[in-house]
Protein backbone atom coordinates (compact mmCIF):
# COMPACT_ATOMS: atom_id res chain seq x y z
CA UNK A 1 0.00 0.00 0.00
CA UNK A 2 1.64 3.08 -1.13
CA UNK A 3 1.72 6.13 1.57
CA UNK A 4 1.57 9.75 1.43
CA UNK A 5 3.20 12.42 3.77
CA UNK A 6 0.49 13.63 6.32
CA UNK A 7 2.59 17.55 5.44
CA UNK A 8 3.60 17.96 1.98
CA UNK A 9 1.63 14.95 0.44
CA UNK A 10 4.91 13.09 -1.00
CA UNK A 11 4.53 9.74 -1.77
CA UNK A 12 6.90 7.61 0.45
CA UNK A 13 8.66 4.31 0.33
CA UNK A 14 7.63 1.24 2.30
CA UNK A 15 9.22 1.35 5.71
CA UNK A 16 10.35 5.00 5.69
CA UNK A 17 10.53 6.75 9.51
CA UNK A 18 10.22 10.04 7.75
CA UNK A 19 9.49 11.65 4.23
CA UNK A 20 12.47 12.43 2.30
CA UNK A 21 11.02 15.82 1.13
CA UNK A 22 10.21 17.16 4.43
CA UNK A 23 11.71 15.17 6.90
CA UNK A 24 8.05 14.99 8.46
CA UNK A 25 7.38 11.70 10.72
CA UNK A 26 5.47 8.83 8.96
CA UNK A 27 3.48 7.91 12.48
CA UNK A 28 1.71 10.81 13.86
CA UNK A 29 1.81 11.19 17.36
CA UNK A 30 -1.16 9.74 19.54
CA UNK A 31 -2.94 13.40 20.14
CA UNK A 32 -2.91 14.59 16.18
CA UNK A 33 -5.11 11.76 14.97
CA UNK A 34 -3.50 11.39 11.68
CA UNK A 35 -4.34 15.15 11.12
CA UNK A 36 -1.47 17.41 10.37
CA UNK A 37 -1.19 20.46 13.34
CA UNK A 38 -0.89 23.58 10.56
CA UNK A 39 -3.23 25.98 11.79
CA UNK A 40 -5.99 27.19 8.91
CA UNK A 41 -6.75 30.32 7.80
CA UNK A 42 -10.44 31.17 7.84
CA UNK A 43 -11.14 34.08 7.24
CA UNK A 44 -9.86 34.67 3.01
CA UNK A 45 -11.62 31.01 2.24
CA UNK A 46 -14.86 32.74 4.23
CA UNK A 47 -14.74 35.76 2.38
CA UNK A 48 -14.26 33.85 -1.12
CA UNK A 49 -17.01 31.25 -0.56
CA UNK A 50 -19.31 34.48 0.72
CA UNK A 51 -19.01 36.56 -2.14
CA UNK A 52 -19.52 33.78 -4.20
CA UNK A 53 -22.77 32.96 -2.17
CA UNK A 54 -23.61 36.49 -1.57
CA UNK A 55 -23.51 37.92 -4.81
CA UNK A 56 -24.89 34.86 -7.06
CA UNK A 57 -27.88 34.38 -4.61
CA UNK A 58 -28.67 37.93 -4.78
CA UNK A 59 -29.21 38.00 -8.65
CA UNK A 60 -32.54 37.54 -9.80
CA UNK A 61 -32.38 35.44 -12.21
CA UNK A 62 -31.05 32.88 -9.24
CA UNK A 63 -33.23 33.69 -6.23
CA UNK A 64 -36.33 33.10 -8.62
CA UNK A 65 -35.79 29.34 -8.06
CA UNK A 66 -35.56 28.22 -4.30
CA UNK A 67 -33.34 24.88 -5.48
CA UNK A 68 -30.80 26.45 -7.65
CA UNK A 69 -30.82 29.47 -4.87
CA UNK A 70 -29.84 26.87 -1.86
CA UNK A 71 -27.68 25.32 -4.44
CA UNK A 72 -25.11 28.33 -4.32
CA UNK A 73 -25.38 29.16 -0.72
CA UNK A 74 -23.76 25.57 -0.65
CA UNK A 75 -21.49 26.35 -3.15
CA UNK A 76 -20.15 29.27 -1.03
CA UNK A 77 -19.42 26.77 1.92
CA UNK A 78 -17.96 24.08 -0.63
CA UNK A 79 -15.54 26.84 -1.81
CA UNK A 80 -14.23 27.94 1.18
CA UNK A 81 -13.40 23.93 2.55
CA UNK A 82 -11.62 23.48 -0.51
CA UNK A 83 -9.57 26.68 -0.32
CA UNK A 84 -9.34 25.21 3.73
CA UNK A 85 -7.98 22.20 2.34
CA UNK A 86 -5.25 23.99 -0.26
CA UNK A 87 -4.00 25.17 3.20
CA UNK A 88 -3.29 21.77 4.89
CA UNK A 89 -2.01 18.96 1.84
CA UNK A 90 -3.18 16.22 4.86
CA UNK A 91 -6.67 17.26 4.63
CA UNK A 92 -9.07 19.07 6.84
CA UNK A 93 -11.78 17.90 8.63
CA UNK A 94 -15.46 17.63 8.53
CA UNK A 95 -15.54 20.44 11.28
CA UNK A 96 -13.13 22.36 9.80
CA UNK A 97 -15.44 22.48 6.74
CA UNK A 98 -18.25 23.03 9.03
CA UNK A 99 -16.87 26.40 10.37
CA UNK A 100 -15.73 27.63 7.22
CA UNK A 101 -18.77 27.21 6.00
CA UNK A 102 -20.51 28.83 8.77
CA UNK A 103 -18.21 31.84 8.30
CA UNK A 104 -18.57 32.13 4.42
CA UNK A 105 -22.52 31.98 5.11
CA UNK A 106 -22.11 35.45 7.48
CA UNK A 107 -19.66 37.25 4.76
CA UNK A 108 -22.33 36.16 1.68
CA UNK A 109 -25.60 37.96 4.63
CA UNK A 110 -23.35 40.92 4.77
CA UNK A 111 -23.39 41.24 1.03
CA UNK A 112 -26.77 40.03 0.18
CA UNK A 113 -28.18 42.53 2.58
CA UNK A 114 -25.81 45.42 0.70
CA UNK A 115 -27.69 44.32 -2.20
CA UNK A 116 -30.69 44.30 -0.69
CA UNK A 117 -30.70 48.33 -1.05
CA UNK A 118 -29.85 49.51 -4.39
CA UNK A 119 -32.55 47.19 -5.08
CA UNK A 120 -34.91 48.77 -3.13
CA UNK A 121 -33.78 52.49 -4.67
CA UNK A 122 -34.17 51.18 -8.11
CA UNK A 123 -37.24 48.87 -8.00
CA UNK A 124 -39.59 50.76 -5.49
CA UNK A 125 -42.50 49.68 -7.41
CA UNK A 126 -41.54 46.48 -7.30
CA UNK A 127 -41.16 46.38 -3.87
CA UNK A 128 -44.25 48.29 -3.12
CA UNK A 129 -46.25 45.71 -4.90
CA UNK A 130 -44.67 42.61 -3.23
CA UNK A 131 -45.30 44.46 0.58
CA UNK A 132 -48.82 44.69 -0.60
CA UNK A 133 -48.96 41.48 -1.52
CA UNK A 134 -48.02 39.77 1.43
CA UNK A 135 -50.02 42.50 3.60
CA UNK A 136 -53.27 41.18 1.91
CA UNK A 137 -52.23 37.55 2.16
CA UNK A 138 -51.52 38.22 6.03
CA UNK A 139 -54.82 39.83 6.34
CA UNK A 140 -56.95 36.92 4.68
CA UNK A 141 -54.95 34.24 7.48
CA UNK A 142 -55.40 36.14 10.57
CA UNK A 143 -54.05 33.37 12.73
CA UNK A 144 -50.91 34.32 11.93
CA UNK A 145 -48.66 35.15 14.86
CA UNK A 146 -47.97 38.98 15.05
CA UNK A 147 -44.04 39.00 15.52
CA UNK A 148 -44.00 36.67 12.32
CA UNK A 149 -46.45 39.16 10.95
CA UNK A 150 -43.93 41.89 11.71
CA UNK A 151 -41.34 40.65 10.30
CA UNK A 152 -42.27 39.70 7.34
CA UNK A 153 -44.21 43.02 6.76
CA UNK A 154 -40.73 44.83 7.68
CA UNK A 155 -38.75 42.71 5.87
CA UNK A 156 -40.74 43.29 2.42
CA UNK A 157 -40.79 47.36 2.74
CA UNK A 158 -39.77 49.38 0.58
CA UNK A 159 -38.23 51.81 2.90
CA UNK A 160 -34.22 51.87 3.35
CA UNK A 161 -33.28 51.88 7.06
CA UNK A 162 -31.13 50.23 9.65
CA UNK A 163 -33.94 48.48 11.10
CA UNK A 164 -35.77 46.69 7.80
CA UNK A 165 -32.10 46.31 6.47
CA UNK A 166 -31.12 44.10 10.08
CA UNK A 167 -34.13 42.14 9.43
CA UNK A 168 -32.33 41.28 6.22
CA UNK A 169 -29.36 40.14 7.67
CA UNK A 170 -30.94 38.10 10.32
CA UNK A 171 -32.56 36.16 7.37
CA UNK A 172 -29.85 35.50 5.57
CA UNK A 173 -26.89 35.16 8.20
CA UNK A 174 -29.50 31.77 9.39
CA UNK A 175 -30.15 30.68 6.10
CA UNK A 176 -27.20 31.13 4.79
CA UNK A 177 -24.65 29.92 7.41
CA UNK A 178 -27.04 26.57 7.90
CA UNK A 179 -26.55 25.85 4.12
CA UNK A 180 -22.99 27.20 3.78
CA UNK A 181 -21.84 25.12 6.82
CA UNK A 182 -23.87 21.45 5.43
CA UNK A 183 -22.16 22.44 1.58
CA UNK A 184 -18.28 22.62 3.90
CA UNK A 185 -18.62 19.74 5.59
CA UNK A 186 -19.69 17.83 2.52
CA UNK A 187 -16.79 19.08 0.62
CA UNK A 188 -14.84 18.44 3.66
CA UNK A 189 -15.98 14.79 3.81
CA UNK A 190 -15.51 14.27 -0.15
CA UNK A 191 -12.38 15.79 -0.35
CA UNK A 192 -11.12 13.02 2.54
CA UNK A 193 -12.53 10.11 0.87
CA UNK A 194 -10.08 11.18 -2.57
CA UNK A 195 -7.92 11.50 -0.21
CA UNK A 196 -8.20 7.97 1.52
CA UNK A 197 -8.57 6.25 -2.44
CA UNK A 198 -5.50 7.89 -3.42
CA UNK A 199 -3.59 6.69 -0.83
CA UNK A 200 -5.23 2.67 -1.12
CA UNK A 201 -4.35 3.31 -4.74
Amino acid sequence: MTQQCRECGAKLPDGSPACLQCGTPVHASSGSKGRSQIALEFVQPAISGGLLLGLLSSLPIISLGNAIFGMWILAGGALAAHLLNKQRPSGISVGDGAFGGVLSGLFGSIVSTAMVIPSKLYFVSGWKEVHQGIEQQLNTTPDVPVPIRDLLLRATSPEVSFTTEMVWFFIYGFTYSLLAMVGGMLMAWILDRRKGKGIAA
